[in-house]
């Protein structure tokens, strides 16, 4: 009788562990989706203009772009801009108060999108 014990429980481990790996390829299948290659590029950002409350910028079209976002972020009290989502190739921030800016672009391409460009870090 213990020889059976041991035969049962030797069958019932070979199927729990087959059990476990067919749980594991299930779920691994899940949970890895596909590598996507991003071949969206970054815009290469100029600054076009500068007073003491304005800053303008523009950037070359790139190739699959279908669109770009812009945004700023103002160190002495954290603010974070609205992006802006625009199909130009410039833009204008204006009535900027004083402070140190960090001015940030992105290239949409579809659902990819491109590296985020820290393009200036300015004094206004």
């Amino acid at each position: 009788m213990i020889v059976l014990m041991k035969d049962v429980s030797k069958k019932g481990k070979l199927a729990f562990a087959s059990l476990l790996l067919l749980f594991g390829l299930l779920i691994s299948s899940f949970s890895s989706g596909p590598v996507i290659d991003c071949q969206c590029s970054s815009p290469e950002v100029t600054k076009t203009s500068q007073t003491s409350n304005s800053v303008s910028y523009s950037w070359n079209t790139v190739s699959g772009a279908t669109g770009y976002r812009v945004w700023y972020y103002r160190v002495e009290d954290n603010y974070t801009s609205e992006v802006t989502s625009t199909g130009s190739t410039s833009i204008e921030y204006s009535n900027l108060t004083s402070g140190t800016y960090r001015f940030h672009f992105r290239t949409s391409c579809g659902g990819e999108a491109s590296q985020i460009i820290i393009a200036d870090e300015i004094a206004m």
